[in-house]
């Protein structure tokens, strides 16, 4: 059953006051955990939240329109540092990955770009609102290949298979500006272990078939394989990283 809305707070309230029977599951974006600094919830604690299992995460791609008259990041940090915040870019909240991935660009470059709310990011590019965007692959790619954007650089840490002819930061020098949307099957922290087992052996049976990867890859997704242990201390690591960036952002509940 899907639960959307509030953030996905909703859905996480709901998962919380199941059963701790392994029956409930959510699959969780990166950025609940770190969600009570964003927006004020009750009914539940995002510290009984507990993931299992890494499904896909969806990397981005800053991009800007042909108009803008720029084909490459050196070229656009220099248009960037010149125009400072009458540079416009698109987000989708302040706790969404796009916006996290300019907070991160412009800390490692000095930009300064002014944020503007959308609930997407590559559609106001297209109708000319906004100067540029981090945009999610599934979104971008095909207004790349159409020519309607111009794709600079990816957050991935090697190149995208998408997006092959597109350097990642990293190798052009900007390693800080790696970042990705994640997801992963979660479940209840009083679950019992050979529960969790149970779900983590059928994430990782499913994870490896070349036709979940090619439909994963097709729609902009990247593999995702962390389970268990590894995968919650990768969870705490991001929820302090996203943490640290909210308070240097001067995020505040909302």
């Amino acid at each position: 059953m899907r639960r959307p809305g509030a953030n996905t707070a909703l859905a996480t309230e709901a998962l919380l006051r199941a059963p701790p029977d392994g029956h409930t599951l959510m699959t969780m974006p990166q950025f609940v955990p770190a969600l009570p600094a964003v927006q004020r919830v009750s009914g539940f604690d995002v510290a009984d939240l507990l993931p299992l299992a890494g499904t896909a995460q969806a990397p981005l791609v800053l991009v800007v329109p042909p108009r803008l008259g720029v084909a490459d990041l050196p070229g656009f940090l220099a248009l960037a540092r010149t125009r400072g915040e009458a540079l416009s870019f698109a987000h989708a909240g302040h706790a969404g990955v796009p916006n996290l991935a300019m907070a991160l660009l412009a800390e490692a470059t000095g930009i300064r770009p002014m944020g503007v709310a959308f609930r997407n990011t590559v559609q106001p590019l297209l109708s000319g609102d906004v100067d540029c965007a981090f945009g999610f692959l599934h979104d971008a790619v095909p207004q790349i290949r159409a020519g309607k954007l111009v794709g600079l650089a990816v957050t991935t840490p090697a190149r995208s298979p998408l997006l092959p002819e597109i350097p990642c930061f990293a190798e052009l020098g900007l390693p800080a500006v790696e970042i990705a949307a994640w997801f992963a099957v979660t479940v209840h922290r009083a679950v019992p272990p050979p529960l969790q087992a149970r779900l983590i052996a059928a994430v990782e049976a499913v994870r490896p078939d070349p036709a979940v990867q090619d439909r994963l890859t097709a729609a902009g997704f990247a593999p995702f394989a962390l389970d268990g242990a590894a995968l919650q201390e990768f969870a705490r690591r991001e929820r302090d990283r996203h943490l640290a960036l909210f308070a240097r952002l001067g995020v505040t509940p909302e």
